[in-house]
């Protein structure tokens, strides 16, 4: 027992030094006001959360903002003025705008969020969240989908199936996330809600990393019955499928889903049921929604835990104890050639690690303690907490059907849901990827990350996988291709020194690498865009990357292998957008270009173009030889019907 506990004091130690930040935050994601069908106002909510301990709330009422002008008519009911006559003691009549009318009549306009906002916001202990639930349904059944910082109202979506009403409404989240450039993310709500989600249906989700695995509303089903499973099976169910398609894990959320604020029990939907708590660089937005989409975070009614429990392959919980108070440490896992989760370790105990061992898919843990909870969910609830799911990434196999487009170019790559697969499922040959370099570490992201998430860096994310491609494929990135397949590094950080450390990372690679000539025949062409040092790889003798030119270096004498690649800002070059007929002079500029660019036996590429087929129909008759998109889809299908 002496060398276990030991084990974990450096274990510990390990953790902590790891992952830098301990700040934990807690919050909700999943609250109701009269805005919608709450039943009271936004401020007392916050008031009650803030008093409570939390760091953060998502307030996300049904399918509306708080940004514009509300009044509601408030019914004579005893309950409903009782809330009004509270929320007026609490905050004064200079604050609370107020109208009453004949007949005992009476009308309230409700704050704004920005209007009330700063009155409990303070920085590092309480924030706001911008917040939505996107409210719909598909023959009869609900469907409901919250959407975190949410920037602009997203209007619900319908749909031939329940997944395509939920991957309709998911489309739009990540459309405004590109759009406006801010970090938001949508999240399955209360799948056995009169149990209109299965399993399945979330399988074939697309860009969906988050969903309830435990809500406190009385009518949510969290734990199935005896003909329909529960929430954690689905869970299990859902990432055995997406481990298997090369996709990220789905993570488990615990929220209120709260919408009543003054009668308790069994039969209302409460404050305090359940929680995450997110271990965050700092108390902003952008850090806790990145903490969370790297799993940083564990979902909880109560147990707490001490650190953060995921470190790669290992699982490790220590638990805040309470006086009095027993626990239950569970790890749950899927075996490889099964398909069923089940207990693999459990341990009586307030510390207990797991390691996966290479017969395990999958494992997570489940704390359970024999603490009732107060007000639970349903009579004899204890508080229980759920870590999030480690793996070890498996590379899909290759599909048999794909067709290599040698000019789809997938802009942002990591962006899409399933980073590199996407695009090779698509038949692109060239993807790119932003780089930050963090000490001596390259991590992919669009903005500088607030965190270092070892499952984000460019090693992990696409030089592992890529090697294990071309292995499967025996030399080849795509089957039957032998045309250059670019791998485009985005350098984010300062030029020379982020290209150092590419260049000690490729080292461990160069079989992969083709450098443009006989003796280094591989797969994979490494070209450096963004900060380039130009100068240092022209004056290098043994360099591994080719350099991302511009149209200012056409005629410089730098060779296509050097160089195999001119890109420049759309803009720089076109002011059409699609609409009506292009300017010929903006064409023949073009053209002029392509033409330019074609005699050094070089490609153009235009990044920020229009997602528009018209637009790259346009593209492709002046000579542009990569279409730069996000939409992987619509541009294979363009390729593919104009014979391109």
């Amino acid at each position: 027992m002496k060398r276990n506990v030991c084990f974990i004091v450096l274990l510990t130690c390990f953790l902590t030094s790891e992952t830098q930040a301990q700040n934990w935050y807690k919050g909700n994601l999943h609250t109701h006001s009269l805005w919608s069908d709450g039943d009271d106002y936004p401020e007392m909510i916050m008031d009650w959360y803030k008093a409570n301990g939390y760091q953060f709330v998502g307030l996300s009422d049904h399918n509306v903002l708080q940004d514009v002008d509300r009044w509601i008519n408030v019914p004579h009911q005893k309950d409903r003025r009782r809330t009004f006559d509270r929320y007026l003691r609490t905050f004064g009549p200079d604050w609370v705008t107020y109208q009453k009318g004949p007949n005992d009549s009476l009308k309230v306009r409700l704050k704004k969020l920005d209007e009330y906002r700063t009155y409990f916001e303070e920085p590092g202990k309480f924030l706001i969240i911008k917040s939505e639930e996107v409210s719909t349904g598909y023959s009869g059944k609900p469907i409901h989908i919250n959407v975190t910082n949410v920037q602009k109202l997203i209007r619900p979506q319908p749909g031939n199936s329940v997944a395509e009403v939920m991957q309709n409404n998911i489309d739009l989240v990540v459309a405004q996330r590109r759009q406006t450039g801010q970090p938001m993310f949508p999240h399955i709500n209360h799948p056995n809600f009169y149990y209109a989600v299965k399993a399945e249906d979330m399988m074939q989700l697309r860009y969906e990393r988050f969903f309830e695995v435990f809500n406190g509303h009385p009518l949510v089903n969290n734990y199935g019955d005896s003909t329909r499973e529960g929430t954690e099976s689905m869970w299990d169910k859902i990432n055995l499928h997406f481990l298997q398609q090369g996709r990220p894990l789905m993570y488990g959320l615990g929220t209120d889903d709260s919408h009543h604020y003054y009668f308790f029990g069994p039969t209302f939907s409460n404050s305090g049921r359940a929680w995450v708590m997110v271990n965050a660089v700092e108390l902003t937005p952008v850090a806790l929604i990145e903490a969370m989409e790297a799993g940083r975070f564990y979902a909880t009614t109560g147990v707490m835990l001490k650190q953060l429990p995921q470190l790669g392959k290992t699982l490790t919980v220590r638990i805040k104890t309470e006086p009095g108070v027993k626990y239950t440490i569970q790890f749950f896992g899927v075996r490889k050639g099964r398909q069923q989760a089940e207990l693999i370790r459990e341990v009586a105990d307030t510390a207990a690690s797991y390691t996966l061992t290479d017969d395990v898919w999958f494992a997570r843990a489940k704390i359970v303690s024999n603490k009732v909870k107060y007000n639970p969910f349903m009579p004899g609830d204890v508080e229980t907490a759920w870590t999030q799911p480690i793996a070890s990434p498996l590379v899909p196999q290759p599909r048999a059907d794909v067709v290599a487009l040698r000019n789809a170019h997938a802009h942002n790559d990591y962006e899409q849901s399933r980073p590199l697969w996407d695009a090779l499922d698509h038949g692109f040959t060239s993807v790119e990827a932003d780089v930050h370099l963090m000490g001596d570490t390259l991590y992919v992201a669009h903005n500088r990350p607030t965190l270092r998430n070892s499952a984000a860096t460019l090693e992990n994310l696409y030089l592992k996988p890529l090697a294990e491609r071309i292995r499967q494929q025996k030399g080849q990135v795509l089957a039957g291709y032998t045309g250059p397949f670019y791998l485009m590094i985005d350098a984010k950080t300062q030029a020379d020194s982020t290209y150092q450390a590419i260049d000690k990372l490729l080292q461990r690679y160069r079989s992969l690498l083709n450098l443009g000539n006989q003796k280094q025949p591989g797969a994979v062409t490494v070209v450096l865009s963004g900060n380039r040092p130009v100068q240092t790889l022209v004056k290098s003798k043994g360099r591994l990357v080719a350099l991302d030119g511009r149209p200012d270096d056409i005629g410089k004498g730098y060779t296509p292998a050097m160089m195999p690649i001119i890109s420049d800002n759309y803009t720089n070059q076109l002011g059409w957008r699609g609409q009506g007929d292009i300017p010929d002079d903006q064409f023949q500029k073009l053209r002029q270009l392509a033409e330019r660019v074609h005699r050094e036996n070089k490609k153009l590429r235009l990044w920020n173009s229009p997602e528009d087929p018209v637009v790259w129909a346009k593209l492709r008759e002046a000579g542009v030889d990569y279409l730069n998109t996000d939409q992987l889809e619509l541009v294979r299908d363009f390729l593919l019907k104009s014979g391109n």
